[in-house]
This record gives C-alpha cells, structure tokens and sequence, in this order.
C-alpha cells in the first residue's frame, strides 16, 4: 500500500472528524434548545468492514466522540457495531452515513482498500 496514499487518508479521516464533530454538535444543541424537541432516538446496528482491531476500535472511538452518537457494543464476530444515535429517522441512512464518514478511510489506512 503506498504510504501516500494512507498519509492523505490519516489527514482526510481527521478533517472529516473535525467537521463532523462541529456539524453534529450544532445538529445537538438545537434540540437540546428547541422549545419542543422531538429527537428520535435508535440503537443502529452499523456493519463494519473493517478487520484488524485498531481499526475497529478507531471506528467506535470516532463514533462514540461525536456527538449525539456513542457505540454501546461490538458484536463478538466484529462484524458490526451497535451504535446509539439521538436523532436518527432514517436507521439505515444513519449507518450508511456514519460508514461513508469514517470507514472508508479507515480501511485504506488499514490497507484494505
């Protein structure tokens, strides 16, 4: 794998964090401050593509570091992570999403891609 490519992955997943970690606090304080919040809180269960364990545990890290969103488990097998999200209407776009987020860029640091 070349080291380039991974470097700019490294940077990437950490820039996306950042801006996802402001997007989803301002998306936390507004129905923290609504008047009448209608949050719709679910436990997701996300699949994870990952294999090693770094980058499993990096994915639940950055997951349960952003707000609104914490990992409550890993499956035994590894195959997934059951993720409890504050606001999620759309279960299955909510996973697909935290996935395109994160990792994507997680499995070319570990090589994979």
């Amino acid at each position: 794998m070349n080291l380039t490519r991974r470097t700019w992955a490294g940077i990437s997943l950490a820039g996306i964090f950042l801006y996802d970690l402001v997007v989803a606090s301002l998306a936390v304080g507004r129905i923290a401050l609504a008047p009448h919040p209608r949050p719709m809180p679910a436990i997701v269960r996300v699949p994870v593509d990952a294999r090693t364990d770094w980058g499993i545990t990096l994915f639940a890290y950055l997951v349960s570091m952003t707000p609104g969103s914490t990992c409550l488990h890993v499956a035994e097998d590894r195959s997934a992570l059951f993720v409890h999200f504050l606001h999620a209407p759309d279960e299955h776009a909510r996973a697909a999403e935290i996935k395109a987020l994160f990792e994507r860029r997680i499995l070319i640091l570990e090589g994979r891609r």
